[in-house]
């Protein structure tokens, strides 16, 4: 049986990454420059390309260890988030940090792991603490 922090934080990285998706897929455009003003246009479509080439599964995987606190990354996630780039990796994390207002301590510490993941999975090809 998972504890309520599980829980809750599959529920968050559930509603963030059908947030991230919908709002790049189906938002105006008054919207979009909004949220993620000044960017472009392209940087849209690229959140949209970046989050479906990770997928559900690795998304969830990643986001727990970017943003939470996950422990594990597959071998198998960590070829895919690999293959997607650190480009794409950058991207989604930035843009969640923008949709949820991460306080600047937080937005740090939240960096250093997201660069960490990518450093454990390119190194080691999964992440294993």
């Amino acid at each position: 049986m998972e504890s309520k922090t599980t829980s809750s934080m599959n529920l968050l990285v559930t509603i963030v990454l059908l947030f991230v998706t919908s709002f790049v897929l189906a938002r105006p455009n008054t919207v979009v420059e909004s949220a993620l003003a000044p960017n472009s246009p392209s940087e849209d479509y690229q959140v949209q390309k970046c989050a479906s080439k990770i997928g559900e599964t690795c998304g969830n995987s990643i986001f727990h260890y970017v943003f939470g606190a996950g422990k594990h990354v597959s071998k198998e996630c960590c070829t895919i988030l690999l293959n997607v780039g650190e480009k794409c990796h950058d991207l989604l994390t930035s843009v969640t940090i923008r949709l949820e207002h991460f306080p600047k301590q937080q937005e740090k510490e939240i960096r250093r792991k997201n660069d960490k993941a990518w450093k454990l999975c390119k190194k080691h090809g999964q992440i294993s603490n």
